[in-house]
């Protein structure tokens, strides 16, 4: 994007051939201007903000201080500089200003363009890599597991930035041991058929069974044999050896199917089931969860679909903070986990019951906790179809192939890898490869793979190569093709997409055909996934853990909840074409139980997400109210205002505030014999430093609007402060916008966010264009920016219409 900064940072220039004060002499009303309205604050008597206008380069074709120039233009239009203490210019002369500075941006702008190399190159983050890999030889690979491909550099959220995405030494062995895994996968030594494995409660508990049917029989009861999972108990889903089998690669997708009920304590929360690795005694990184909601006698069967790169072991957890707190402890397990204590089935069956062992049901037959009573489980895997074995067909030439032939069959599979045609010549290293695993004795297969992994370890495959030896402006079909197809399916180009560019029909009526059969395609939902989760920087969800002893309601389920919520509202957004308004508010959100439980709303029919309507006293809508973006900012223990402001600053208004000035205390506790104070007290305080004030004026009412709502998200009335004389003191949502606008809440802020809502399309527009090209967006593109934002606005900024819009764009079609 187009970053904007409310402080502009410092471009210390080492030498200037024309001094400032030679310049100035020269008497033109622009550097007249300067001199009388900025110098003083940005000279070399003061640096606010870390900047020194004086030592900005005059060289706009060489582009270095562009951008802060940019900045200064709208500083000055918006009224922030000078500031209102200073002596304002006439209209006049802020017009004269304006148009002279942004006459010489735009007249440098050749210049600059021309200085671009003439090839970019931005490498594949690991989920495109592994979306690659899949569309291109239907193997299921995951890069993120520990020792396989290294973790993305971020900038502002974005994973996939060029410039952040470098290559290293430890990069490449990593990525030719990744390429050999993947090859193995689509080329197995030796094929095997998905196997399926069923495990009744019998098998998993009770080694059969016979000695607890027979105590089942013996009572008269009925009722099936099975498995009680309860809090705390972390128990075996998934063993190695049920599926291993020598010489054979049996890493990939399988199905999974269980059978079971819950029970859930009146008013309590419904018993989740967590699937995952063991991390702790009574805990699971979960991999595949699930609220448990069907009735004992009335038991349903869940089914998933889940990566797994074997071998990996599996364990059952069910989480439940209602009942932990109070029912815990290794007494408890292992009386509920002793054979003697007849747990096989419904423990409201008094006659199972040993009177040693802990309540767990009431004189009704209510449980007191949240259990799960599993009857079966079913692993199938792994599972290939046919479709996806397809891909890879015509790739590997037959053992008695010519070398003509070999040759052929490398440079199909080349041109399909790189994404673009390929001369034979680009192909010779690899070919002479082969030959010398042959002439070595290899087998012409093993021969084979060892090119086929030359080519997916080749730059070619790694990067996205934009342009040639000879500068372009704009990139070619073949280009084109890549890069929509990475911003909208974070993959490569389908058959359908990659023939059009070869036919030179992505232009005009060819191009909107192809951007709205992408959009139509399943495979938007990686857009979906992928550009939600960085736009919002949901990556910071739960990076600092709140304290369970402050927030017990807050558990790893929550947490997955809160995570999903805004990608499903995007979801929905995206694909009901919604007005971009409903971000910043709205009637409806879209939930699982757990959220709802977590919110106070209605339970929802399903365990799954689904849209839920909202009331005023719910006090939700849109974006800004969800457990997720409150909570991001938090450190754990408590809200932090500050931190809120910055976050709605760059992702709502697309504009990035400074850093903090080096060594800035923090902010103090509430000392335990001073009165109670909020937050928003004491940053009071703080802003009456002056190297503070400025920037805290901007930000801090973006993030105290918010303060209804504490560290998770929760709403609130008062403050919790720990330490401190007399009670907790009420909360002060009110504040005033940069632009001197008064509001008394979140509502009454959101309501000023809609009334500019195009800043904030602006702003989306701006985040979409850097996903989209991998790049940060500079003065230059702003024309182009400005033409997508006017062609927005004819579509009433609906949200599928803008991501439309983006992909047509001249911006997009640019090299």
């Amino acid at each position: 994007m187009i970053r904007c900064f409310y402080s502009l940072p410092a471009i210390l220039v080492a030498s200037l051939s024309v001094s400032f004060a030679d310049v100035v002499r020269a008497a033109e009303p622009f550097d007249l201007f300067l001199e009388k309205h900025c110098i003083s604050c940005h000279g070399p008597e003061k640096t606010k903000g870390d900047l020194r206008i004086d030592q900005l380069s005059r060289d706009f074709k060489l582009g270095a201080d562009a951008h802060h120039w940019a900045e200064v233009i709208e500083q000055v239009n918006s009224g922030e500089m000078p500031p209102k203490k200073e002596k304002k210019p006439t209209q006049e002369e802020i017009e004269s200003f304006v148009t002279n500075l942004d006459s010489r941006i735009k007249e440098g702008r050749a210049g600059r363009m021309a200085a671009r190399p003439a090839v970019s190159h931005y490498r594949l983050s690991r989920k495109e890599y592994q979306n690659t890999v899949y569309d291109l030889l239907g193997v299921r690979y995951d890069p993120a597991k520990p020792g396989e491909l290294n973790e993305d550099t971020l900038w502002h959220g974005f994973e996939r930035i060029g410039s952040e995405l470098s290559l290293s030494p430890s990069h490449m062995d990593r990525y030719y041991r990744a390429a050999g895994t993947v090859l193995d996968r689509a080329f197995p030594v030796t094929s095997g058929e998905a196997r399926k494995v069923r495990k009744t409660a019998a098998d998993l508990r009770y080694n059969g069974g016979k000695e607890q049917q027979a105590a089942l029989d013996r009572f008269g009861i009925k009722r099936p044999l099975r498995f009680l999972l309860f809090p705390g108990s972390i128990q075996n889903a998934l063993s190695p050896n049920w599926f291993e089998k020598a010489g054979q690669e049996y890493s990939g997708l399988y199905k999974l199917r269980i059978q079971a009920s819950g029970i859930r304590p009146p008013g309590g929360q419904p018993a989740h089931l967590s699937i995952g690795k063991r991390t702790g005694e009574e805990t699971v990184d979960g991999i595949l969860d699930m609220d448990i909601t069907a009735p004992e006698d009335k038991p349903q069967v869940y089914e998933f679909e889940v990566l797994l790169e074997m071998p990996t072991t599996l364990e059952f957890c069910i989480v439940a903070t209602d009942v932990v707190d109070r029912r815990s402890g290794a007494a408890f397990r292992n009386a509920l986990s002793s054979r003697g204590g007849y747990i096989f089935t419904h423990s409201s069956e008094t006659l199972l019951l040993n009177p040693n062992a802990p309540q767990m049901f009431d004189d009704k037959g209510n449980g007191l906790f949240s259990t799960v009573l599993l009857d079966w489980i079913e692993w199938e895997g792994p599972l290939e179809t046919e479709a996806e074995k397809s891909r890879r067909k015509d790739f590997v030439p037959p053992d008695d192939a010519t070398p003509e032939v070999v040759a052929e069959h490398l440079q199909r599979f080349a041109e399909r890898a790189w994404r673009r045609s390929v001369n034979k010549e680009e192909l010779d290293g690899y070919l002479q490869s082969y030959r010398d695993e042959r002439e070595a004795g290899e087998k012409p297969t093993d021969a084979y793979r060892v090119a086929m992994q030359g080519v997916l370890t080749s730059r070619n495959f790694l990067y996205i190569v934009e342009g040639d030896p000879t500068a372009r402006e704009h990139l070619t079909d073949l280009e084109l093709a890549s890069r929509l197809s990475y911003f909208l399916w974070s993959s490569m180009p389908d058959d359908a997409l990659f023939s059009a560019a070869q036919s030179g029909t992505l232009n005009g009526e060819g191009l909107k055909k192809a951007v709205n059969r992408i959009l139509a395609d399943s495979k938007i939902n990686r857009f979906v996934d992928d550009f939600s989760r960085q736009w919002l920087q949901l990556h910071r969800v739960g990076m600092f853990p709140p304290d369970k002893k402050l927030y017990p309601k807050y558990d790893r389920w929550l947490e997955t909840s809160m995570r999903a919520e805004p990608v499903e509202f995007f979801r929905e957004m995206l694909t009901k074409n919604l007005p971009m308004e409903s971000f910043i508010d709205s009637d409806w959100t879209m939930a699982n139980t757990r959220l709802c439980d977590f919110y106070g709303l209605p339970e929802p029919k399903t365990t799954r997400f689904q849209r839920v309507s909202l009331k005023p006293e719910d006090r939700r809508g849109g974006l800004l109210t969800m457990g997720a973006t409150l909570g991001l900012t938090s450190d754990g223990t408590r809200h932090r205002p500050v931190h809120r402001g910055v976050w709605l600053s760059e992702v709502i208004l697309g504009k990035t505030p400074p850093p903090p000035p080096a060594n800035v205390p923090a902010i103090e506790p509430n000392p335990p014999q001073s009165p109670k104070a909020t937050l928003r007290d004491k940053l009071e305080a703080h802003r009456n430093d002056v190297n503070c004030a400025a920037c805290h004026a901007k930000i801090d009412p973006l993030g105290l609007a918010w303060d209804n709502y504490d560290a998770i998200g929760q709403w609130r009335t008062h403050e919790n402060v720990a330490a401190g004389v007399g009670a907790n003191p009420l909360v002060n949502p009110s504040g005033e916008m940069p632009d001197g606008r008064s509001f008394k809440d979140a509502n009454d802020f959101k309501r000023l966010l809609i009334d500019d809502r195009e800043k904030f399309v602006r702003a989306f527009i701006e985040h979409l264009c850097t996903y989209g090209l991998r790049r940060v967006l500079t003065v230059d593109d702003e024309e182009d920016i400005n033409a997508i934002v006017a062609e927005a606005k004819k579509s009433q900024y609906r949200v599928k219409d803008i991501v439309r819009t983006v992909a047509l764009s001249e911006l997009m079609r640019k090299r």
